[in-house]
């Protein structure tokens, strides 16, 4: 009776432990509703009490000689403490993102995403330079990822580094039909309005057209502009943009209609308003540049 007393016991052991991992995974699927929530203190506390069930689970599991299972939980509370860091920085607790990323590369120090991931804090707070060099290591390590190449050209462009930026945002471009974008949805530049970054390259484009316009190059700057809107035709920054350059040219017609686009998708654009205003009356349309600038926005811009 001895041996099936032992299977009996094993077994119940197994079950247990799998509603131990289950017990976490859900408290670790609250913490990720409580983050969309924007309840940031309560995810953090959320995500911490699942990493520790799982740690917690991981040992019971190799204590019982099941080293594979360990293995396999170990990685999965690592990646719940990692997952802190994407909290960390939207409550702008950067160097406290750092900490959790560093801990996480002393474990697993060859994955670039990680890598990439301290690349992206370090350029969140300015911290170029040293960006560049992680974001370097990640690409080395994973020429196709397009966050990494994101990343290095927005870091390029605030150290005014255009030429280099612009190849950057090529790269960008060309891999981001390969893969998706990683790193958590939050607006990587001022530039860059939208605050997702999308596999389909808008923002991309967007912010490679920024970099033109800056370097004076206003026709393919236009091109750019135009490349973002073919994509995602409801962005009213892109819009604004491409009527600056156009109106720049002389084109005031074309930038006439890029400005009523931009007001058409956001009504309280203020500063497409006042450029559309500007043209008309160029144009001796007064009266339509009073009626333009007659709207009462909802919110500043």
């Amino acid at each position: 009776m001895g041996i099936f007393k032992d299977i009996f016991s094993q077994t119940s052991d197994k079950r247990k432990l799998k509603q131990m991992e289950k017990t976490a995974d859900s408290v670790f699927g609250k913490g990720y509703v409580l983050f969309e929530m924007g309840r940031y203190e309560e995810a953090l506390e959320r995500y911490d009490e699942a990493a520790s069930m799982l740690k917690e689970t991981q040992q019971m599991l190799l204590e019982s000689d099941m080293e594979d299972e360990s293995k396999r939980l170990e990685k999965k509370a690592r990646d719940a403490r990692f997952n802190k860091c994407f909290i960390l920085f939207k409550l702008q607790r950067y160097e406290d993102a750092l900490e959790i990323i560093d801990e996480t590369l002393i474990e697993t120090p060859e994955d670039p995403k990680i890598i990439f991931s301290r690349g992206f804090v370090l350029f969140s707070i300015s911290r170029y330079e040293e960006a560049l060099e992680v974001l370097d290591k990640a690409i080395e390590m994973q020429p196709e990822l397009p966050d990494a190449w994101y990343c290095k050209a927005n870091a390029l462009y605030q150290i005014e580094r255009f030429e280099d930026a612009l190849e950057a945002y090529e790269k960008a471009i060309e891999y981001a039909g390969i893969m998706n974008f990683e790193f958590p949805r939050y607006s990587l530049l001022n530039i860059d309005p939208d605050p997702t970054l999308k596999t389909n390259a808008a923002g991309v484009w967007y912010a490679k057209a920024n970099t033109l316009d800056k370097m004076g190059r206003q026709e393919e700057a236009i091109e750019a502009y135009k490349s973002a809107l073919e994509i995602k035709k409801a962005f009213p920054d892109a819009w604004y943009c491409l009527g600056n350059c156009l109106a720049e040219l002389g084109r005031n017609e074309d930038a006439l209609t890029a400005f009523t686009n931009a007001i058409h998708i956001e009504p309280d654009f203020n500063a497409a308003r006042e450029n559309k205003a500007e043209i008309l009356l160029k144009l001796g349309r007064a009266e339509e540049a009073k009626e333009t600038l007659e709207y009462e926005p909802k919110t500043d811009r």
